[in-house]
């Protein structure tokens, strides 16, 4: 049922989420700390002066102080994150995508698909705004909406991602909203549940004065709908779980040992010199001023003190002390012949090694923790242990497994959004629709996947398994060109020993194991499909009404011809 009016006064002087929301607003902030490129603290101020509180509640104050200095934006770990966003975006390359819209006449379908790309802009708007949400507004509200003028035939609904600081309450009936209560410009906030869209104009107090809208939308639910499906947990609905969201605690410890590092960094360029206190006999008979350990006392014996509060240094020995960077500590000079001290007089105290090897360790250490609990198994295994098909497929399913749990939740969002739109401009001529990002991913990088094969293939790897590896370099390369990538899987079916090298095969055939004619094939494979394609037409239509079998069959048999007539030519064998 719809908000009365009364209703939706109490509920804009009292939310009854009021709490979630103000969780879902720091819980962002603190996302937007590690995520966003900030160049100044600006907008992340908030969550920055919490994250140097909570520092200083584990370091002496001397050091906090050098931490403080040390602490820049952008912050380390933007780069982490960047690495992360860019991984999961791969939800948006399936290699099997479909989307399928039903209308009762196919002249709806046909303005639908204009209209989402023209006006609504999908695709793109998803991998682009959706993503940025993605990122760092996990718990933004979608908001399906209709222009106050209506300038064609039909209604012209649109979309937007309302963010949660926006967002005064809301309310749940089942898994749908059940209403939204939100900021709008001119001091007017919006009130749309499952029934109306109301706009209603607010004083200088806050509270409801006029209603400027009060419309009926006939969708039977409420036009909006949280980004994202996923809460932190059962009992915060609204408070919404971002892929880092798990990692947040890591990523702190991740920045306090990277900045850390860079505090024990200095000690290279900084190292700290001790020696003998300086043995100086300045003395101003003027004044009665002389040095002592390299300050001035006075005639009284007491140290002379700067207007800046500083004991005023020796204008003799102090500049000799220390001819470059760091630090210098006096060390009381021997003074007896009987117990001399045998330590060097000069003495450079550098980093404590082990404690720098921990710092790099343990950041090294949460960097590729927080990349497998966000990405899945991933570098550690594919780039520095031998690898076998056991691992290639944990690797594999590991990250398919959390693209499947991104993918659902934008799958879910952008259903809802093209749904609704759908039912205000077409109403009952529109009946469903289905929306899959796909159920394969372009996992790996192309760079990635030839790493895999050359170290499957140094382990022994089976032709099945290069085979399949080959395939996967060949649909990531050419993913955007389907034609090419066509033509590529065939000539991966023609070609003999793809998977061996010339002198492999030159000792395979030494050893009477490789084909005379399919050697040839191997070793002028561009030659003869180039003379194929100018003697019929090109290798992709050749044969289009055949069955995949028998046009290779064809295509292998014209290779032979052309081989046995370049032995015929040539009189010699391919090893002779």
């Amino acid at each position: 049922m719809a908000l009365s009016n009364e209703q939706a006064r109490e509920r804009v002087k009292a939310p009854k989420n009021k709490n979630i929301i103000a969780k879902a607003i720091q819980h962002e902030s603190r996302i937007r700390f590690h995520v966003d490129c900030a160049l100044s603290p600006g907008e992340v101020s908030h969550p920055a002066t919490v994250f140097l509180d909570w520092v200083k509640t584990l370091i002496p104050k001397d050091k906090y102080n050098i931490f403080v200095s040390l602490f820049k934006f952008p912050i380390p770990t933007v780069d982490l994150t960047e690495t992360i966003f860019g991984e999961l975006e791969r939800v948006f390359d399936g290699r099997n995508p479909a989307m399928d819209y039903q209308f009762t006449d196919s002249l709806y379908k046909e303005d639908w698909e204009e209209y989402r790309e023209e006006v609504l802009k999908e695709p793109h708007v998803w991998r682009i705004k959706g993503w940025e949400a993605v990122k760092t507004a996990i718990n933004s509200v979608l908001i399906v909406d209709l222009p106050q003028d209506q300038t064609g035939s039909t209604p012209e609904p649109y979309f937007y991602f309302l963010k949660i600081n926006n967002v005064l309450d809301f309310g749940y009936k089942g898994d749908k909203l059940e209403y939204i209560i939100f900021r709008q410009e001119n001091d007017t906030i919006a009130v749309y549940d499952d029934e109306r869209y109301r706009v209603y104009q607010l004083d200088s107090k806050g509270a409801i004065t006029d209603t400027l809208v009060d419309e009926a939308h006939g969708l039977g639910y409420c036009p909006a709908r949280f980004f994202w499906t996923d809460d932190v947990d059962s009992k915060n609905r609204g408070l919404k779980k971002s892929p880092v969201s798990n990692q947040l605690a890591n990523l702190d410890w991740l920045l306090f040992f990277s900045i850390s590092k860079r505090h024990l960094d200095l000690y290279a360029p900084y190292p700290i010199y001790s020696g003998y206190e300086a043995n100086c006999d300045f003395e101003n008979n003027e004044t009665g001023d002389y040095c002592s350990g390299g300050y001035l006392r006075d005639k009284d014996d007491n140290y002379k003190i700067q207007g800046d509060g500083v004991i005023q240094p020796c204008p003799v020995c102090a500049e000799k002390r220390l001819s470059g960077a760091g630090s210098f500590i006096d060390v009381p000079a021997p003074d007896s012949k009987d117990d001399p001290d045998l330590r060097n007089p000069i003495t450079i105290t550098t980093v404590d090694k082990s404690s720098l090897d921990y710092n790099v360790e343990e950041k090294e250490r949460l960097k590729n923790s927080i990349i497998q609990a966000t990405v899945g198994l991933g570098e550690n295994v594919q780039q520095k242990q031998s690898i076998n098909e056991m691992q290639v497929t944990a690797n594999f399913e590991s990250r398919v497994s959390i693209l499947n749990n991104l993918k659902g939740n934008l799958e879910a969002a952008q259903k809802f959004v093209d749904d609704t739109v759908c039912r205000l401009r077409y109403g009952d001529f529109f009946k469903g629709s289905s929306i899959s990002y796909g159920t394969e991913f372009y996992i790996y990088s192309v760079e990635d996947l030839y790493k895999q094969y050359k170290q499957a293939k140094e382990n022994g790897a089976a032709e099945s398994q290069l085979g399949s590896i080959s395939t996967q370099i060949l649909s990531t390369e050419h993913r955007n060109n389907p034609t090419q990538l066509r033509r590529m899987l065939l000539l991966k079916q023609l070609e003999p020993y793809r998977h061996y090298t010339l002198d492999e095969l030159i000792q395979l055939k030494s050893e009477g194991l490789a084909d005379e004619e399919l050697l040839r094939i191997k070793i002028n494979f561009n030659t003869f499909v180039e003379r194929f394609e100018r003697e019929n037409i090109n290798i992709n239509e050749f044969g289009i009404l055949l069955d995949l079998d028998k046009k290779i069959k064809i295509i292998i048999e014209k290779f032979k011809e052309y081989a046995k007539e370049q032995t015929r030519a040539v009189g010699r064998t391919v090893t002779d």
